[in-house]
């Protein structure tokens, strides 16, 4: 079975615990403002002009991204780091864009990936609705599961369509899922204030079994590729949120009895 990745990134520390593989599939329902990988969201291969450098030379180029692989051939890939996922409690986390968007693909990469012993986790915003969700569930060891806000109006207004479905899988996710990792992207105007905190974690005080949370502070890196793409960065001037400014959140969430899970 094939399926549509824009990367592979190796030797990652920052899609779940230990040394880990990422895969990123390639297309998204959602148009988070802060995104930092617009060249995700489509779900077809694109080109994007890029700058590359022979020598002292500075030329320009036109990358493609986005590619075909078959399932088989990708999880060969992602095998070859066993041993570092091995040593550091790692494995392969299946990221995007959306990968629930590939829901058939990405149930046969996690099949292939549990006969392999190889601990799996998938990285989703899940406001995607798919029959084959319990099937993930089942194998999948970890979920890195965003929420982006407790307001549906903002979570219109800022990120796309998708609300109520993001809530029906995660209530799914949370009563069956054996591992889940809150991730929270911390974004200045949008869910950085006291209440917006204080909503996420009333609406997270729903689920006992989410005891883990993750602050992903916002950033800049994303602009250049807009302006590449040929797209308007929604931003403006917001700086990145330095770690000063993320403490004080992070008290909110200890406070509640969560732990701050950091790589």
């Amino acid at each position: 079975m094939k399926g549509l990745l824009f990367d592979i990134k190796r030797y990652a520390v920052n899609d779940g615990p230990g040394i880990r593989t990422t895969a990123f599939l390639k297309g998204c329902p959602l148009r988070c403002r802060w995104c930092h990988n617009p060249e995700s969201q489509n779900a077809k291969p694109e080109t994007m002009p890029i700058k590359r450098k022979l020598g002292d030379q500075v030329f320009d180029d036109v990358q493609t991204v986005g590619y075909e692989i078959d399932s088989d051939e990708l999880v060969e890939r992602l095998a070859r780091d066993f041993i570092f996922f091995d040593e550091s409690g790692g494995g392969v986390t299946f990221s995007g864009g959306e990968p629930l968007l590939q829901a058939e693909f990405l149930v046969d990469c996690l099949g292939k990936c549990v006969a392999r012993s190889i601990q799996t986790c998938v990285d989703t915003a899940a406001a995607v609705r798919t029959p084959l969700m319990d099937e993930i569930i089942r194998l999948t060891d970890i979920f890195l599961l965003d929420v982006k806000t407790a307001d549906k109006a903002k979570f219109s207004e800022y990120v796309g369509h998708g609300f109520d479905v993001f809530l029906e899988n995660l209530k799914l996710i949370t009563e069956r899922a054996r591992r889940i990792i809150i991730r929270i992207p911390v974004i200045p105007s949008f869910n950085d204030d006291e209440q917006s905190v204080k909503d996420i974690i009333a609406l997270l005080r729903k689920y006992p079994k989410i005891t883990e949370v993750s602050l992903l502070p916002f950033h800049r890196i994303g602009n250049d590729k807009y302006r590449r793409l040929g797209r308007k960065w929604l931003m403006g001037d917001i700086k990145s949120l330095s770690p000063e400014k993320l403490a004080p959140i992070e008290q909110l969430f200890e406070k509640e009895g969560f732990q701050i899970f950091s790589t």
